[in-house]
């Protein structure tokens, strides 16, 4: 049996569709245009204050996309199996719950993950301007791709445990919101408080705004806590896709949506 078959299928279709190709260069163009509507603007501006601006607003731009593609790629897709009554077909086959899990998280997240991709490059332009490094890129750039990951996996671990498409997105965009923003929050509080200030610490690090706030100099004062940052969210990433795998061979058996029984 061929490992991953679902995953191998999807990428195979993915690869014969022109909206593939289609969403990676409009999503660049996207990104150049903002970039070009910054220029014009701070044209005036020093050659390195304008760098970081575009910098910063086109990274930001960035990973609150990835932030937010859960919501809308992923927090569906098997809710809408459950409630269509197809997810048991799958597991009349050998597949496993984690070939279905992955299958479906390449199926519903390769466009969003090709335009990220596609936008990195565009990212690099104000490194050309000297007001970024080439650590700054990079760290960003990780972090880009680390929170699409996270948010891709809240996204397919809530809908594992849903069954209505508006529930799911809800609940995806609440934990994504409760881990991203109240929980820095509670941490700053604590901090301002002077209470429990290692558990402050602790409580900024799932945050994928705080590793994209440690990804500009802040990294010279805390590189431990930015790479901590960016293993924690990467773990609660692969936590999520394992309780979806050890939901979804459960979830089929579930009464239909109107809760008659034949």
């Amino acid at each position: 049996m061929t490992f991953l078959p679902i995953v191998a299928r999807e990428l195979r279709i993915a690869s014969r569709r022109p909206a593939t190709y289609w969403i990676r260069t409009g999503a660049a163009g996207l990104i150049l245009l903002l970039g070009a509507w910054f220029f014009l603007m701070m044209q005036r501006e020093a050659p390195r204050e304008l760098a970081m601006v575009l910098f910063s607003v086109t990274t930001g731009a960035a990973v609150l996309y990835c932030l937010l593609s859960g919501v809308r790629a992923t927090s569906d897709c098997l809710s809408q199996e459950k409630r269509e009554g197809t997810l048991g077909l799958l597991f009349l086959t050998d597949l496993k719950g984690y070939d279905v899990v992955l299958g479906k998280l390449v199926a519903n997240s390769v466009n969003v993950f090709y335009a990220v991709l596609a936008v990195l490059p565009m990212l690099a332009i104000p490194l050309m301007m000297g007001g970024v490094t080439v650590g700054q890129y990079w760290r960003m750039a990780l972090v880009a791709m680390n929170t699409l990951f996270f948010s891709l996996s809240v996204g397919i671990a809530v809908s594992s445990l849903s069954r209505d498409a508006r529930r799911a997105a809800g609940w995806t965009f609440l934990v994504l919101i409760l881990v991203t923003g109240l929980l820095p929050a509670c941490a700053a509080w604590l901090a301002y408080a002077q209470k429990w200030p290692r558990l402050a610490e602790w409580l900024y690090l799932p945050s994928p705004g705080y590793s994209y706030v440690l990804a500009f100099d802040a990294f010279r004062f805390k590189p431990g806590e930015f790479w901590w940052s960016l293993g924690i969210i990467h773990g609660l990433a692969w936590l999520g896709l394992v309780v979806a795998s050890l939901v979804v061979p459960r979830a089929w058996q579930d009464r239909p949506v109107n809760g008659t029984s034949r």
